[in-house]
């Protein structure tokens, strides 16, 4: 999909970090070139200058590219996040975070790592994200890439949560509610979010031994706690059609998971209100939250998920196969601030007007270049771009050229 101009969604992010690219000796043209690399999701440099007349050659691209250093954009990005925070105030936001499977093959940051689909080779990178629970839009804070087990320097994925979580408090954000998945229910990260100041709101392992009182209490599974507890009804979701027994259910109670001598309220939650068998278990160090904010704060968690969709298949998220650090950073950081753009700046940046996806909106814009693109090529068929795209475009197989470069060639 030939695009000749630099869409104008792209300038306007470009200009909210133009310092930073400057500071990094990047020029206007290199630092829109890779805003629309992941825009268009191209494959890579080659694709891109194929795709993007306007775009430097694939050489100045990948200098560029070694150059690029994630800090200043992810914590410009978190300042705009703050600023946003202010306005709404922080009742309706908490901390999520998960870690992404990214399959692929190079050097730096692979390894053979091991997904809920299957052992593979590549990335696992690791997201905190601030989630609003009124829309169930996640934006994302900070990242980092976990190393394999085997690595001398090895860091445990939950260690290396903790330091982003403690890092976003440092820079500002609120002490939030922190909730995930089971990965994250290990008896060190609760003690530690609890020292942080901060409120743990997430799922429990269904294998949890757990006992009912601080000491001398008899130790047992969550399903054997669970079997005879009363249940109770959660609010029916906007979703759910039938409003017999299919509204789901949830039984609590006051536990301590062994050797973690601080108090939980723990819930099951089952899919029907006469249910025997709870499809998961959520618990919090706040004894004084209701089930029912107990699962809104787990079910807000679902936005990370959908946050990794998102980038993954509308921005090219993780895509650019480059061995250098500095292009496995930016293959992460543009696509987290071109999303945190859209996310804010819907209407202002990207007219969007509605509750348009993020889908629909990059699609949009990508059509809009597509269109302006098709009336060029009408109306005016010899320009420099349009014989430079056809010079670049010319051996599909070959490293793509420019046209004076095609001339001294031949």
């Amino acid at each position: 999909m030939p695009i000749f101009f630099i869409l104008p969604s792209v300038r306007r992010v470009y200009f909210l970090f133009k310092d930073l690219f400057v500071e990094l000796e990047m020029s206007y043209a290199v630092s829109c070139a890779f805003l629309m690399m992941f825009l268009t999701r191209a494959a890579g440099f080659s694709a891109l200058v194929r795709t993007l007349p306007g775009a430097p050659s694939v050489s100045t691209l990948s200098r560029a590219a070694m150059s690029f250093r994630p800090n200043r954009f992810m914590r410009r990005n978190q300042s705009r996040i703050l600023r946003a925070l202010a306005k709404r105030g922080h009742g309706d936001f908490c901390f999520a975070v998960d870690d992404t499977a990214n399959p692929k093959y190079g050097s730096t940051f692979c390894s053979n790592f091991h997904s809920s689909s299957g052992p593979f080779f590549g990335q696992k990178i690791l997201v905190l994200v601030i989630v609003d629970l009124k829309l169930n839009h996640a934006l994302p804070i900070s990242y980092v890439f976990l190393s394999n087990k085997k690595d001398p320097n090895h860091i445990p994925a939950h260690y290396r949560a903790l330091d982003l979580i403690e890092a976003a408090i440092q820079e500002g954000f609120p002490p939030l509610p922190v909730t995930s998945d089971s990965w994250f229910d290990s008896k060190e990260f609760i003690k530690a979010v609890v020292d942080l100041g901060c409120t743990f709101a997430g799922e429990l392992k269904g294998n949890r031994i757990v006992r009912g009182g601080p000491s001398g209490a008899i130790s047992s599974g969550l399903a054997r706690i669970f079997k005879k507890s009363l249940k109770i009804r959660l609010p029916q979701s906007r979703h759910q059609k039938r409003k017999e027994k299919r509204g789901k259910a949830y039984s609590q109670r006051r536990l301590y998971i062994n050797q973690l001598n601080i108090p939980l309220k723990v819930i099951a939650v089952y899919n029907r209100i006469n249910g025997n068998k709870p499809f998961a278990y959520y618990a919090t160090n706040n004894t004084s939250m209701t089930g029912v904010q107990l699962w809104m704060y787990s079910r807000g968690r679902w936005a990370i998920e959908v946050l990794f969709r998102e980038l993954k298949q509308s921005l090219g998220f993780g895509s650019l196969t480059s061995g250098s650090e500095g292009g496995t950073h930016m293959a992460v950081c543009i696509p987290l601030i071109l999303l945190t753009s859209i996310r804010l700046d819907s209407e202002m940046i990207w007219n969007s007007k509605g509750r348009e996806t993020l889908g629909t909106i990059v699609k949009r814009t990508c059509e809009e270049g597509l269109t302006k693109t098709i009336d060029a090529l009408i109306f005016q068929p010899k320009t420099k771009k349009t014989a430079q795209l056809l010079a670049r475009r010319r051996h599909p197989t070959k490293k793509p050229t420019n046209l004076c470069g095609e001339k001294m060639s031949a």
